[in-house]
């Protein structure tokens, strides 16, 4: 990441200006996302608990479930460990407790694999676990192929069964995100969206995807952000940034 560099056995810090987040909790996600453990635990003490969560997948996996805890004494105030799990009941019953005993705080299943399996990871797991509906690299097309539905459709499909689990929440694009926001038998599942991008920033494997602002005001209540921090020169001015755009969107939106 800019400002970080390895290799030299010299470490020059990120540019970590910025103000200390104040009132309600955040809405942002941080994914940690192809970053080296040095660059995210550099990343996490600079931004530390102004987030919701930190989200890991390949840190997971190279460095082991010790990981979450190097980031919890770095600030973060909870890990989301990014598994996307889809396999028997019994299976992700295991592999949710490993989670959970490793401290993580969230763990993601894919819908698709039934309520049953979904209910093995809330029994089992930790806290807080969100169901996969459709992956936002997939297009409109692709998930008409994939589901026999139309994305929305198959989506609303899929977080009902999420419901039907006592899953705490869904993960949707911006694109379904209203809809799921609309049906009451959905009340108490969370929102979270990834497919997120700033203005004028590349979509790169994102399909279905809006800014910040615009998925606040469809009803999304969480947002899973990477590059637009990890990225930049100063990650928390653009985390800044980025609280302030959905702070004018939920003023625009009456303060919801």
């Amino acid at each position: 990441m800019p400002g970080l560099k390895e290799g030299s056995g010299l470490l020059f810090l990120p540019i970590c200006g910025g103000k200390t987040a104040m009132g309600s909790e955040s809405r942002i996600n941080v994914a940690l996302d192809g970053m080296s453990k040095l660059a995210c635990v550099q990343l996490v003490s600079c931004v530390g608990s102004r987030t919701y969560a930190f989200k890991i997948h390949s840190l997971w996996d190279t460095e082991g479930p010790g990981v979450v805890g190097v980031l919890k004494r770095e600030g973060a105030e909870r890990v989301w460990v990014d598994l996307k799990l889809h396999d028997t009941p019994d299976t992700v019953a295991l592999r949710a407790k490993a989670v959970r005993d490793a401290g993580g705080d969230i763990v993601t299943v894919h819908a698709a694999g039934g309520v049953e399996m979904m209910m093995a990871a809330v029994e089992n797991g930790p806290p807080e676990v969100y169901a996969i509906t459709v992956l936002t690299s997939l297009s409109e097309e692709e998930a008409h192929l994939l589901t026999g539905q139309p994305a929305k459709a198959a989506v609303l499909t899929r977080a009902r069964l999420a419901k039907l689990a006592t899953a705490a929440g869904v993960v949707c694009s911006p694109n379904e995100v209203s809809l799921l926001s609309k049906r009451p038998e959905l009340k108490g599942l969370t929102r979270t969206t990834p497919g997120i991008r700033i203005a004028g920033q590349a979509a790169g494997q994102q399909a279905r995807f809006d800014t910040p602002e615009a998925a606040i005001k469809a009803g999304a209540d969480r947002l899973v952000l990477g590059s637009a921090v990890t990225k930049a020169e100063n990650p928390a001015a653009a985390f800044d940034a980025i609280e302030a755009e959905i702070a004018k969107a939920l003023q625009e939106m009456g303060g919801a």
